[in-house]
């Protein structure tokens, strides 16, 4: 089964419960979130994207069609949100703090499987 996508979208592990975590609280503390799909209900093909990208890392469209993914999918995620959000987005891009981010993205990517997460039911 396959969602529609329109404008701005997050793509996720459906499967992992940590992900799910996480969107749900981004629902909750962003107002201007994008819409949060599972990559396992995507039309990945109409997004440009493929599995095997979308099971290590969350990925992020914008409204052009481009990707960005891991860490910078976040960062991209909190410069669409605006206010605070804006400024954390760009500071996440700074050389230095976009390394560090990435790192401790790759880092958790790995090791979700052991942080507490979401039940299956959205």
């Amino acid at each position: 089964m396959s969602a529609t996508v329109q404008g701005v979208v997050l793509i996720y592990d459906g499967e992992c419960g940590f992900c799910r975590l996480w969107v749900r609280r981004l629902r909750r503390l962003v107002r201007r979130a994008p819409q949060c799909v599972p990559f396992q209900d995507a039309p990945l093909e109409q997004l440009g994207l493929t599995r095997d990208e979308c099971s290590v890392a969350v990925q992020y469209v914008d409204k052009r069609g481009r990707v960005s993914a891991g860490s910078d999918a976040v960062a991209r995620l909190f410069i669409g949100a605006g206010s605070l959000w804006f400024v954390l987005g760009w500071l996440m891009l700074l050389p230095g703090a976009r390394q560090i981010a990435q790192a401790s993205y790759r880092w958790v990517a790995r090791n979700r499987h052991r942080f507490k997460g979401a039940p299956t039911a959205d």
